[in-house]
Order: C-alpha cells, then structure tokens, then sequence
C-alpha cells in the first residue's frame, strides 16, 4: 500500500501505526496537582491563541477533572466524558469536553509549570 494510502485509513497515522484514544481516567489521576504555567484557548474566528489564566494546577478529585487559574476554574468536566492527550514534546496537554461552568464544548491547552512531564512519571 503506498505510503499516502496509510495515511488516510482511519485510526492510523501517516505512519500506518494505530493511534492511541488520548488519556484513560487512571492517566488522568496522574496528573492531579500538576501545576500549569499557563491555559490557551483557540478562538474559532481568528484562530487566535487566547490565555485564560495563569499559575494554576490540574484536579482530578471526585468524578470532575478541573483545570484552576489563580483561584478560578478555567475547565470543569466529568471526568468519565474529558478527552485528552499530552503535547508530542510533554510539555503540557489539550483537553476537550463539556465546561460544566459555561456550558459549552471547549478545546483548551495547559502548558505545564516544570516544562517536560509525562502522565506516566510518579509524582
């Protein structure tokens, strides 16, 4: 099969290689009290990275999983419902999911605080 034919069967990558579904709830309690530099969130209209917050942390207590900025909760999901997967460079994550604050979808990134981590690193 020639190399641009792979890339288009689904739940392949260019590669051929099958793509992972993002991050499961255990990968997410992983994470909890991970603190975050900074939250960007991408504007539909002018594809501008807009900053949410700053100096936060990431929680996973309960059945919520909450990314806080200075005292204020940027995205609040169930955790059971939350997409995720860590940047290709693990130096933060892209969360998509139903904001139970706002009631909107939001597809958000977090940029960790200690620049290289992984979900998988013990705390």
């Amino acid at each position: 099969m020639p190399a641009q034919a792979r890339s288009t069967i689904k739940g392949t990558d260019m590669f051929g290689k099958k793509k992972t579904a993002g991050m499961d709830v255990k990968s997410l309690h992983a994470l909890d009290g991970k603190p975050v530099k900074y939250v960007t969130e991408r504007d539909g209209e002018t594809f501008r990275e807009i900053k949410l917050g700053g100096e936060g942390a990431i929680n996973t207590g309960g059945a919520e999983f909450t990314i806080v900025c200075g005292g204020v909760n940027v995205m609040r999901c169930a955790l059971n419902e939350v997409q995720a997967a860590e940047l290709m460079n693990k130096s933060g994550l892209t969360v998509r999911g139903n904001d139970l604050d706002s009631g909107r979808f939001k597809s958000i990134t977090a940029y960790y605080s200690d620049g290289i981590v992984s979900a998988d690193r013990k705390k």
